[in-house]
């Protein structure tokens, strides 16, 4: 499938409409990254396409980036894996967030889990 490495992330292709994304360790996302990550993501999929957000590294995102983020229409659903407490804090957070109310977003704390929702 491949794994394809942006300025702040790696994206790996988990089939034809789902892909991991895992943040670098320490990386402080701001809106043109995110704007990086959706021409990415809209040059491997010609359909609506499914994401596992991998929150494994500590990084930051800055607010009008995390709103930006769910804006690409071709967003199926967004499984959130947070292996652990501080993790998961953050991405509770960022799933309540107003532009994510209309998005299909669910966090998990084992990645199975969150790839099996995804199915």
């Amino acid at each position: 499938m491949g794994i394809h490495q942006i300025s702040f992330a790696k994206v790996s292709v988990l089939s034809n409409d789902m892909a991991e994304i895992t943040v670098d360790s320490g990386a402080d996302i701001t809106l043109d990254m995110v704007n990086e990550l959706h021409h990415l993501l809209l040059s491997l999929y010609d359909g609506s396409f499914s994401l596992l957000i991998n929150k494994t590294n500590s990084y930051s995102t800055q607010l009008d980036a995390l709103i930006h983020f769910g804006t690409l229409p071709a967003i199926d659903k967004i499984a959130i894996f947070a292996p652990n407490k501080l993790a998961k804090m953050s991405a509770d957070f960022s799933a309540s967030i107003p532009s994510s109310a209309v998005l299909n977003i669910e966090v998990f704390t084992e990645r199975d889990d969150a790839l099996a929702w995804l199915g």
